[in-house]
Formats: structure tokens, C-alpha cells, sequence
């Protein structure tokens, strides 16, 4: 995100973040919020999104858990065979 870009983004979260009523443990929210405001803006002017569509449902939500995956990487596993696990 280039320099201008990113100040715009967060002029918008705190203003997104005032007009609600400065809530706490919220930020990552109103950024969330203002960097899909400000890429719709740029994108209605015809310009190249920063912001990957695919990506925005990854995001972590603050006090949520990691999800853990069963599978094993394969540099993982084989060091644990390695090591006489599994």
C-alpha cells in the first residue's frame, strides 16, 4: 500500500471509529472497514486495488483462536521420523 493510500485509509478508520463512539479493541475492524472503503473508492477511479478480494476472508478476528491443522508439513514430518516419532 503506497504512502497516500495508507493515510487515507486511516483518516477513514478513525473517522469510521469516532462516528461509532470510539469503541476499544476495535481497530483491527474499523481498518478492515475503511481499507475496503478506500479500494472501492480507488477502484471506481479506475485504479488497481492493493487489496486481494480472495485475502479478506482470512483475517483473524482479535481473541480467536488459530486453527490448528492435522496435517503435518512434510519438513515436519520427516524430522519427526527423524527422531523416531510417528
Amino acid at each position: 500500500m503506497n504512502d497516500q493510500r495508507e493515510e487515507r485509509v486511516r483518516r477513514r478508520a478513525y473517522q469510521l471509529w469516532e462516528d461509532d463512539g470510539a469503541p476499544e479493541g476495535r481497530a483491527d475492524e474499523y481498518w478492515s472497514r475503511a481499507e475496503k472503503q478506500i479500494a472501492a473508492e480507488y477502484d471506481a477511479e479506475g485504479e488497481t486495488s492493493g487489496i486481494a478480494s480472495d485475502q479478506a476472508g482470512k483475517r483473524r478476528l482479535a481473541g480467536e483462536p488459530l486453527q490448528e491443522s492435522d496435517a503435518m508439513p512434510p519438513n515436519e514430518l520427516a524430522r519427526d521420523k527423524r527422531r523416531g516419532g510417528g
